[in-house]
């Protein structure tokens, strides 16, 4: 029953679909099989390919089992894997995810979900591998094991092809950039006569704040007497929470803000229209809040253009305010400085080595692994 295909014909030019369930006969409880068909369109306006799908959805909705073994992995995604996970996307996620699993469909869109093979898997995730980005692999992989999953717990499959598949060691290293010096300079000099700008970059480039932070902020949490911010609230997908990130709910941290930034901010205040304890300090143009992804796009690619870089996002800025505080303070500062719960996340996926920097400490570690002995000089 769980494999039930049904079939399709044709009369009067419209096309019919049949298919068979069992009924439990109430005067002796024997199984008895039962014939159904219904109208599913007309030949001339609906394809074969729209009919057999009509067909599959009937036979899902009334008889609660598996409509085809043949249906391919697209028409699964669109049809039962979607309607599962897409609902807790949000509208950005919406938009990755589905460039992202143009990959997988154009792999194995085609493929019935019962001929998909663990080895075509793995010998796909290992090509890509070599040629995209470790990010996209592991995205891809992380569909395929969802999707069959769900494909498994449907029963449009009796084992879970996807079980044991691997993430491809050899995976193409990622390039964390990050901000020299004279870029970060070029950036402040782009937002030169963009008070807004000016301030939220100064702020940013010594506090690290996240953009959910960031765009929260109202003129209330900054205290221009003590040089201190607190962090009462974030943006979470296009609302506003309280803060809860690192700290337990209630308990707001409250970060110490340079005083050129101080003053940046001073500047600005005084310059915004919106300046009231309850307005944001960085509001969009009717005084809400900005979105992240709305900011990215608008200025700060801008900026990077008129500054020569290449590419710029708030993850580059907080990376670059790890990667040269690293030398200024132990980790544990740079760790509290980006407000991570794991030192190990700072260190692994924030710090960058800078070139410079190695050179330099190799030249001390070889003037004092390889000086002489006073009075021992070498014949």
């Amino acid at each position: 029953m769980k494999r039930q295909d049904g079939y399709l014909t044709q009369k009067s030019g419209a096309w019919l679909g049949h298919y068979s369930r069992w009924v439990t006969d109430p005067r002796n409880g024997e199984k008895k099989r039962q014939q159904r068909s219904f109208k599913i369109g007309p030949v001339r306006t609906t394809t074969k390919t729209q009919a057999r799908n009509k067909l599959r959805e009937r036979i899902v909705s009334e008889l609660g089992i598996t409509a085809d073994s043949r249906a391919t992995l697209a028409w699964f995604i669109e049809h039962r894997w979607k309607p599962v996970y897409e609902g807790n996307w949000r509208e950005s996620t919406k938009a990755v995810n589905g460039e992202l699993l143009k990959f997988v469909i154009d792999r194995f869109g085609t493929t019935p979900i019962e001929d998909m093979d663990r080895v075509a898997m793995q010998r796909w995730l290992a090509d890509l591998a070599k040629r995209k980005s470790a990010s996209l692999v592991r995205h891809c992989y992380i569909f395929l094991r969802s999707i069959l999953t769900e494909a498994t717990e449907q029963d449009y499959c009796r084992k879970n092809p996807a079980r044991l598949l691997q993430v491809p060691r050899q995976l193409k290293a990622v390039k964390k950039i990050y901000l020299t010096l004279p870029e970060i300079q070029a950036l402040l000099e782009a937002a030169t006569f963009q008070p807004r700008e000016r301030a939220l970059l100064r702020l940013i480039l010594v506090t690290a704040l996240r953009p959910s932070e960031l765009f929260a902020l109202k003129w209330k949490c900054l205290d221009m007497v003590n040089n201190t911010l607190t962090i009462t609230e974030t943006v979470y997908r296009g609302k506003i929470r309280p803060y809860t990130k690192t700290t337990e709910e209630g308990q707001a941290p409250r970060l110490a803000v340079p005083e050129d930034a101080v003053m940046a901010l001073v500047e600005w205040h005084s310059q915004s229209k919106r300046n009231g304890d309850e307005d944001y300090i960085f509001p969009n143009e009717v005084g809400g809040f900005l979105l992240k992804e709305n900011y990215s796009k608008r200025v700060l690619k801008e900026l990077a253009k008129q500054a020569g870089i290449p590419k710029l996002n708030f993850q580059i800025l907080r990376r670059t305010v790890a990667t040269h505080a690293q030398h200024l303070g132990s980790l544990k500062d740079v760790q509290t400085i980006l407000r991570h719960k794991q030192a190990e996340t700072t260190s692994q996926h924030y710090i960058q080595a800078i070139e410079q920097t190695v050179r330099e400490t190799g030249n001390l570690l070889a003037a004092k692994m390889l000086e002489q002995p006073k009075g021992n000089p070498m014949k």
